[in-house]
């Protein structure tokens, strides 16, 4: 017996121990109620806990007379695992759905992934969701998280990430030699090709590594800026969309397997119902983010098109090292951005 077979089936029997703990004493109850852990980083007015409550509800709503019932619960802001943690306990089935941050996958079955959080990869919003929905991307992503024991559900909104320092960060050169907050192999690759140093670290974190002058400023989102007080302990931020970033919902393989397909008919539909949830969050939170954190005594720049220009150029040997990487597959996946982009293009 494999190590994987080991698992899988302790994995089995502790879900069927936890179903019967769940439903007792009614036998009749114990084969068709099942509780679901449910487990994300951010907090749950955020378009990424608006997608995780949205799909916990819906999956109560719709699996209530399929052959088994499922019991949601959640787990938001990393109560239950942080979002370094996230993709190996839904690998486990330590969480049963989860928010995935590719950047904390590594390895080369992910290679062809990284094309997730390029920076300055799309031009509005529109032309991310219809490239992340295209067969294409959909198609290389479920295919290579099924190799890390992951059932993609759906893409989820996060919203833009920004630069946010205590000191300026107009151009690529700004950069240089600021210890900067990473979240993933992705943004660090991003950081240090621009000559920062990057700190990996949960956006849980960031709050009191500023404050301590541990680093100098940190990538994320102005949702996470704002929520999570970082106006507080740093100065100033930009308003550039430098990534367009979505995350994955993915349910543990093992247990998904276990699932009736009816079961699994209605998870995926829930799941189509919390993206579109998310995505609109995500859209109306960005609209008025940079003008919020201006309020809170922020200094937010908004970038000239010479600029942005700047930075497309400083970035573009990320875009020909993943080109160089993936091949004719990588290609595909490159075609079908530009192809969402001339759909979609900027006003």
């Amino acid at each position: 017996m494999t190590m994987n077979d080991q698992t899988r089936r302790g994995f089995l029997a502790l879900t069927g121990g936890a179903v019967g703990l769940l439903a007792a004493p009614s036998i009749a109850r114990a084969k068709s109620e099942q509780l679901v852990k449910i487990a994300y980083n951010l907090p749950e007015h955020h378009a990424t806990g608006v997608y995780f409550e949205t799909l916990a509800e819906e999956i109560a709503r719709r699996t209530a007379d399929t052959s088994v019932t499922l019991v949601p619960q959640t787990f938001p802001d990393g109560q239950l695992y942080n979002d370094s943690q996230l993709p190996d306990a839904i690998s486990t089935g330590a969480a049963h759905i989860g928010q995935v941050n590719i950047g904390f996958i590594a390895g080369p079955d992910a290679e062809i992934l990284r094309i997730w959080s390029m920076p300055f990869l799309y031009d509005t919003w529109e032309a991310e969701w219809a490239a992340e929905d295209s067969e294409t991307i959909t198609g290389v992503f479920s295919r290579q998280l099924a190799r890390y024991d992951h059932a993609m559900l759906s893409w989820l909104a996060y919203g833009t990430v920004e630069i946010y320092s205590d000191t300026p960060v107009r151009t690529p050169t700004d950069l240089r030699g600021l210890k900067m907050r990473s979240f993933g192999l992705d943004a660090t690759q991003f950081l240090a090709a621009l000559g920062a140093s990057p700190v990996t670290m949960s956006s849980q974190e960031i709050y009191q590594a500023m404050q301590r002058g541990t680093i100098d400023g940190c990538m994320t989102g102005p949702s996470s800026a704002l929520s999570r007080k970082l106006f507080e302990v740093t100065k100033y931020g930009t308003n550039a969309a430098i990534v367009r970033l979505p995350w994955v919902c993915s349910a543990s393989m093992m247990w998904w397997d276990t699932l009736p397909e009816d079961v699994q008919v209605a998870v995926s539909e829930a799941a189509m119902v919390a993206k579109q949830a998310s995505r609109d969050q995500g859209r109306a939170d960005n609209e008025k983010l940079a003008d919020t954190l201006r309020t809170e005594g922020m200094t937010i720049a908004d970038m000239t098109p010479e600029e942005r220009q700047a930075w497309t150029t400083a970035c573009a040997p990320l875009l020909a090292d993943y080109r160089a990487k993936n091949g004719e597959e990588g290609e595909r996946i490159l075609v079908a951005v530009a192809e969402a982009n001339a759909a979609y293009p900027a006003a």
